[in-house]
């Protein structure tokens, strides 16, 4: 039976899970989730529950936060179709290219603490690292890797990534790229010169990428089931399984890839929905003990307009132009409506999050199977929440 809106709102104000050391909860101007908000949640919760069982997807997870409250920490289907295990709210789901938004939150805490600034050159960090032009070597910052702004041609070297290469082998190959603008004028999506942030802050810490994340990020917003490594994947378990669609509602495990975690500021964080939940609350601002809200407007902030590609956003209603920011696409909603978003799919997952500064409101869904309904998933409580409005 779904729950009520009056239930949800009841199990909302008592419940203890709150956002950590929350000062929005503390604030006086501190406003609960809206109605709008609570029954749309309501209605998603039950959007995704049908979608798994009519076989979208082998199992999903889900996490929905406002105004410093988590409405909705949860898992659906199987972690995987061979053992039977159920999703639960701590099941880990690779997270694909949602990962790069966790590299800029990294590299906001490094600047913040003075380790690295987002206009130091990269060569200060990597003196032997070379492009095709001195100039554009010398003039390429910290903030062009996070914006895919590097004057380098889309996806340059990914399928050195798909053959295994590190990001420390593919870097010298790098001088022999046609670079096709100057840093910072032309958005081209990377991994491969995205990657590249990860060894950046490992020369400024001395720490490998993984230990970086834990100790800034995972560490501090308590991710308890979070890693960046296909190790940490395997050990964790409570792991969603990957798997492949044999034919319409009928998928098949598979092994789960190494693939993008020897890219894994691009590519390679696991994370549950727990994790996310917490996450989203940083990204709104709920953790100022982690990040300022000056950092979180840099990341959102945009940087280089991109060419909206209506295959990923034709179910967005309303969308007026797309940029990406430091790690983050930013969505042009219209009348001042910006929304912060990244989707990533990687053997075998599915990902979609999306946060509204504004607004106070933040969402991630995960699938452990390439379910082509994730791209409805956020323009779906999108339009949930406008009809609750319009109702209420």
């Amino acid at each position: 039976m779904r729950t009520s809106f009056f239930l949800l709102l009841s199990l909302v104000l008592a419940t203890n899970v709150t956002a950590p050391e929350l000062p929005l909860a503390d604030r006086n101007d501190y406003t609960p989730p809206s109605p709008e908000t609570l029954c749309a949640v309501e209605d998603f919760d039950a959007f995704i529950e049908e979608a798994i069982q009519n076989g979208y997807a082998p199992g999903a997870a889900v996490a929905i936060v406002e105004n410093g409250k988590v409405l909705l920490e949860k898992g659906y289907g199987l972690r995987s179709v061979r053992d039977g295990q159920p999703v639960d709210a701590h099941t880990i789901f690779r997270l694909a290219s949602l990962s790069k938004s966790f590299a800029a939150f990294m590299t906001g805490r490094l600047v913040e603490k003075k380790i690295l600034d987002w206009e130091d050159p990269v060569v200060q960090y990597l003196p032997d690292f070379c492009l095709q032009s001195d100039e554009q070597t010398e003039q390429l910052q910290i903030a062009h890797l996070l914006s895919h702004t590097t004057g380098l041609p889309y996806h340059t070297y990914t399928n050195m990534i798909e053959l295994g290469r590190t990001t420390e082998e593919i870097i010298p190959l790098l001088a022999n790229v046609e670079i096709i603008g100057k840093p910072g004028k032309v958005y081209s999506y990377q991994n491969s010169i995205f990657s590249v942030i990860g060894e950046v802050a490992k020369k400024a810490t001395g720490l490998e990428y993984e230990a970086n994340l834990k100790k800034e990020v995972f560490g501090p917003l308590r991710m308890t089931d979070a890693s960046a490594s296909l190790e940490g994947f395997l050990h964790h378990g409570n792991a969603a399984m990957p798997h492949k669609v044999v034919r319409s509602g009928v998928w098949r495990q598979v092994s789960p890839s190494p693939h993008y975690y020897n890219a894994a500021p691009a590519g390679g964080v696991n994370a549950s929905a727990a994790d996310m939940g917490e996450y989203l609350l940083a990204m709104l601002g709920n953790r100022p003990d982690v990040l300022s809200a000056e950092t979180l407007k840099k990341l959102g902030t945009p940087y280089v307009y991109t060419p909206v590609r209506w295959r990923y956003f034709n179910n967005w209603k309303g969308l007026k132009k797309a940029y990406y920011g430091l790690g983050w696409r930013v969505l042009d909603m219209g009348n001042g409506e910006t929304i912060l978003y990244h989707g990533g799919f990687v053997n075998g997952y599915r990902a979609e999050i999306a946060v509204h500064p504004k607004e106070g409101w933040g969402i991630c869904v995960m699938f452990n199977g390439a379910a082509s309904m994730a791209d409805q998933c956020i323009p779906k409580f999108l339009e949930l929440k406008k009809k609750k409005k319009e109702i209420l």
